[in-house]
């Protein structure tokens, strides 16, 4: 329910944008989001947590916005490094997002000094971080109403007394193109006839279904990682304990940090955005491969244990698992890599909002889909040992070849636009 309804928001969000302006937009998300997360911390029932998501995902589509934010004040010689900046954001926002869920969850059985007499916090477990989450948002509205300027050219030009672009900044690559600006200061037509206009663009569907196949490329291996690291020896998993993985994917993290702000732009400005999209795709193939020779490797070198005997370690063996997440970390690149694409493919600059807000709205729908379909077969794979429990991965793997192959003729057609 949260990402159907985020999706159907980023489409309403960045149609919204291109009318009142990005920075009214961007407030709106931020107080949405405020106000379900509050609710999500008060709630104690199953039906008030569900509702508190649907909620979260209805009232914030602010991924696509700063998405076309970025695009409306960056220019060819530098979006490459924002939108990698955009990456490194989100995965610092994970980072300690799981770090504050993770620490401040519980607290009064955790620190039962310090909370353990506060009714609230016994009663609602989740308030705590969920309180903390609620500062941040707080402190990131009041930012962006103090010192966020609107990037939509007609907004800013009808709220200032400013001329016309200077020689500077036409040529300047620190600013978008000189014509797309000048097309996007006109209003934009109506958001259905737009939608519909580029879903039916010859250059844009087939970048918005290569959304969707990316975003469930990457939440499918999200999912069947961890639920692979937590099985028994004896099924073909890893059996490892909660912390053991969660350090690990820490420091990967910390990996993917560093990729995102110093590979991705060097990778960028050499080899272009599709062909350094199509092959970060192609790596999903590899980190899906590389899970069943991992598990082959574990098996004939660990003997399984029975409950309730404790796993035997891994030891050097966690070399081969750092392998995979550091191959899923630089196809993990393929999404800041797939917005520059998106750009790429814009028909018409004064459908900026519009056409982030599909792309959104795809990856939203790949979000939603894959941890069900992805975990769904990886059970039935393992139950049943369908090819020795290797369906899944055969299956995913089959997924990121054609996604592969697909996306290597999205550059003739977004190069033709």
């Amino acid at each position: 329910m949260h990402w159907g309804a985020l999706s159907d928001t980023a489409g309403q969000s960045q149609a919204l944008s291109d009318r009142l302006g990005r920075k009214p937009v961007v407030l709106i998300g931020l107080s949405g989001v405020l106000i379900a997360t509050l609710c999500f911390g008060l709630s104690n029932t199953l039906w008030q947590l569900l509702l508190s998501r649907t909620l979260s995902g209805a009232l914030c589509g602010n991924v696509a916005v700063i998405h076309s934010t970025v695009s409306d004040i960056t220019g060819e010689g530098n979006r490459g490094r924002a939108f990698a900046l955009l990456s490194l954001t989100w995965w610092t926002g994970v980072m300690i997002g799981s770090l504050i869920g993770g620490m401040l969850s519980h607290p009064a059985e955790r620190y039962p000094k310090l909370f353990g007499n506060v009714s609230l916090l016994k009663e609602r477990p989740f308030f705590l971080p969920c309180f903390a989450s609620v500062l941040i948002l707080g402190t990131a509205m009041f930012t962006t109403l103090l010192f966020m300027d609107e990037s939509l050219l007609r907004i800013a030009k009808r709220s200032t007394d400013e001329g016309p672009l200077t020689v500077d900044e036409a040529v300047n690559g620190t600013g978008s193109a000189n014509a797309d600006r000048e097309d996007r200061s006109q209003p934009p037509p109506p958001r259905r006839s737009q939608t519909i206009t580029l879903l039916l663009d010859s250059a844009v569907a087939p970048v918005i279904f290569m959304g969707f196949c990316m975003s469930f490329l990457i939440n499918a291996f999200t999912s069947t990682f961890v639920l692979w690291t937590y099985t028994p020896l004896r099924l073909g998993g890893l059996q490892r304990e909660p912390a053991e993985i969660g350090l690990v994917i820490s420091v990967i993290g910390t990996l993917g940090i560093a990729m995102s702000t110093m590979v991705f732009p060097y990778l960028h400005a050499r080899f272009k955005s599709v062909p350094l999209f199509t092959a970060c795709v192609g790596f999903w193939g590899v980190a899906y491969a590389l899970i069943p020779l991992v598990e082959m490797i574990v098996r004939n070198v660990l003997q399984p244990t029975q409950p309730p005997e404790p796993a035997p370690p891994l030891k050097g063996l966690w070399g081969l698992v750092l392998c995979i997440l550091v191959t899923q970390r630089i196809g993990s690149m393929a999404y800041p890599a797939y917005m520059l694409v998106v750009k790429e493919a814009m028909p018409d600059p004064a459908a900026v909002g519009t056409l982030f807000g599909l792309a959104t709205a795809a990856n939203c729908l790949g979000e939603g889909t894959a941890p069900a379909i992805a975990s769904s077969l990886f059970a039935l794979s393992v139950d049943r040992n369908l090819l020795g429990g290797n369906l899944v991965w055969i299956i995913l793997i089959a997924l990121a070849a054609f996604a592969t192959w697909f996306a290597r003729g999205l550059k003739s057609r977004v190069e033709g636009t």
